[in-house]
């Protein structure tokens, strides 16, 4: 795999240096947050040899690769010249303004992703220690067992450190400074005077006594609060005089703000957390196995599963145990493999059979993102049994109280995690079991007319007859103002100038996707053919402003159904294109058949595309 040329690829179709603020990445993913999302070329970027799937969620470019990614990382950031994503225009934040909820979902996960081979590490060393200990291997009493321990230990217990340098990366922080405050947290001699002082009060304001080792919240807190104090002096003080007093007054200010109010409110909120998961381990402990073992493919789509990090470490610091997380990720990572071995044994696509064995093998070692890609989502039908199994699988390991006593990614491999005792390690195989038997054997159900129902498109030569979105004038794509329609890169179809601006559905299917902003829409046929209308160029924009929609996902429309409205003139004053782009984008061996002429006047009833065999 030529590594450079990925990269090379990667970076132009994203926009180019000049649209990047950031890169990094996780166990599978490459993150680029772009200035502005309307230059990414997402179609291109997943026809990129070695990439599985481009996703643009929580702010960020996500490039699915799979276990390479640390490679084309590498390789990436040879050819990335950094300064140039110092800045962006008001123009361009305002393009990629995010929710408070995405911001708070990508701070997490920048924060989490570097250092999760410090914690993946230590977690499965933990788990070997476990497992040495569980066959009398190796005795708790023994140095060997504690230094051992303490070894294996250290990830955790200075993941405040950890954090800290990350989180000011991420909050353009000075991390030196940030780990400085950790320290602060740290420090022996603080714990020294928690153990000797019942009551600790500086000028006057009392220091809450807590132990911040392998705490989460409160570090991040604190370099939140430093990240704008940095900012403020930087702006204060020249640049001479900065380079002193601004971190003198940063480690000051914060290390006091830190003990005094943001530690303990951290603290305070841990507790809480801590008090709702052993509420949940206490009166139901199956819920939160099931609903993750069952969504977690869903989740990790959409690149939230960082979110959850918090929660998992704050039940290990205070319990010693994570008993949702990581079991019901070992479930659904199992179930994802035995949703695609049925795919590689049902189907008789050789090279569909071939991604989906190896992909399943790589879900069985824990990362699942070539397969849930590359197989399950694309198919539609394994996913949904691999949500099935997933859900079963979390339930037995919520009932049996499956608990892990670290984080990994969780496949085979990471069963150390679960070797605390026996009795746990056995339950959690049988989880692992029926999360696989489950999810395979429904695949091998719901695939079992997917041969005859693809020999049945592809013998078809006229399948099917695409009518006019709305009443107006044809556009030839070659004429349409935006690049990636005009050279088909998003598909083959044709555009259209509206006269009211009523759309309908120019097919009878299911509505696959409704864009939240109701610029967007998609329409799958019962032949698998899948449409894309859009509305405008640029009009994402606008945020839902001026639309109006008539349907919902997963709704059933016939052919010539009112799908949407927009507001032609408003939208125009507002200095958008209104042209409407139809686009077929499913299955590629379908040509679209353009079959009436430039600027042609056609109604909602007008037959305008063929989709013939190519």
């Amino acid at each position: 795999m030529n590594y450079e040329k990925i990269a090379n690829e990667i970076k132009n179709k994203v926009g180019g240096e000049e649209n990047i603020k950031a890169v990094t990445h996780c166990a599978t993913r490459l993150r680029i947050n772009v200035k502005d999302s309307e230059k990414v070329d997402f179609d291109s970027i997943k026809k990129i040899s070695g990439v599985v799937d481009a996703v643009y969620s929580n702010g960020q470019v996500q490039v699915v690769i799979g276990t390479d990614v640390p490679k084309v990382y590498d390789a990436f950031m040879e050819i990335y010249d950094v300064s140039n994503s110092n800045q962006s225009t008001d123009e361009e934040v305002t393009k990629n303004k995010q929710s408070a909820f995405s911001k708070l979902i990508d701070f997490i996960a920048s924060s989490f992703t570097p250092i999760l081979p410090a914690i993946i590490g230590g977690g499965l060393l933990k788990g070997i220690i476990a497992i040495f200990v569980a066959f009398n291997v190796l005795s708790i009493k023994s140095i060997d067992y504690q230094v051992l321990s303490f070894i294996a230990d250290a990830s955790f217990q200075f993941l405040p450190v950890l954090l800290a340098y990350t989180s000011a990366k991420k909050l353009k922080a000075n991390p030196y400074i940030a780990v400085t405050l950790a320290g602060v947290l740290m420090s022996s001699s603080f714990g020294m005077l928690i153990n000797q002082h019942a009551k600790i009060v500086l000028f006057g304001l009392p220091i809450r006594p807590v132990n911040y080792a392998s705490s989460v919240i409160p570090i991040l807190l604190i370099v939140y609060v430093q990240s704008k104090i940095e900012k403020y002096l930087n702006k204060v003080f020249p640049a001479t005089v900065g380079m002193f007093l601004t971190p003198t007054i940063s480690i000051f200010v914060n290390a006091i703000l830190g003990l005094v109010i943001l530690g303990p409110l951290g603290s305070y909120i841990g507790d809480y957390l801590g008090m709702a998961i052993g509420y949940l381990n206490q009166n139901i402990p199956w819920l939160a196995p099931t609903i993750l073992g069952a969504f977690s493919p869903l989740i990790v789509m959409m690149g939230m599963h960082y979110s959850l990090f918090p929660i998992a470490l704050q039940s290990i610091s205070r319990f010693g145990y994570d008993s949702f997380f990581t079991p019901a990720g070992l479930v659904s990572n199992i179930a994802q493999a035995g949703a695609g071995f049925a795919v590689a044994v049902k189907t008789k696509d050789k090279k569909m059979k071939s991604t989906a064995f190896s992909t399943s093998i790589t879900a069985l070692l824990g990362v699942t993102e070539p397969v849930l890609y590359g197989v399950n989502l694309k198919l539609k039908k394994p996913l949904y049994a691999a949500i099935v199994g997933g859900a079963i699988g979390g339930l037995y390991a919520g009932i049996t109280f499956v608990t892990s006593t670290a984080m990994a990614s969780p496949g085979i491999l990471a069963l150390a995690l679960f070797a605390k005792t026996i009795k746990n390690l056995i339950n959690a195989i049988i989880a692992m079991l029926i999360a696989f038997l489950v999810s395979f054997l429904l695949g091998l159900l719901l695939l079992k007319d997917d041969d005859k129902s693809k020999k049945h498109v592809q013998d078809e030569k006229n399948e099917l007859s695409v009518s006019s979105v709305t009443d107006g004038q044809i556009v030839y794509l070659s004429r349409v103002n935006d690049k990636a329609f005009s050279s088909e890169q998003m598909g083959k179809g044709i555009a259209f100038i509206s006269k009211k601006g009523d759309v309908y559905a120019p097919t009878s299917g299911e509505i696959s996707l409704v864009f939240p902003t109701k610029h967007a829409y998609g329409i799958k046929t019962p032949e698998n053919i899948e449409l894309l209308i859009h509305l405008g160029i640029n009009t994402v924009e606008l945020k839902g402003k001026y639309f109006e929609s008539f349907v919902t996902q997963g709704q059933t429309v016939k052919q010539g159904q009112k799908i949407a409205h927009f507001n032609l003139d408003k939208i125009s004053q507002a200095g958008y294109d209104p042209t409407i782009m139809l686009i077929v984008t499913e299955p590629q061996g379908l040509v679209p058949q353009v079959c009436v002429a430039d600027n042609q006047e056609v109604t909602k009833s007008d037959k305008v595309i063929n989709l013939i065999q190519g």
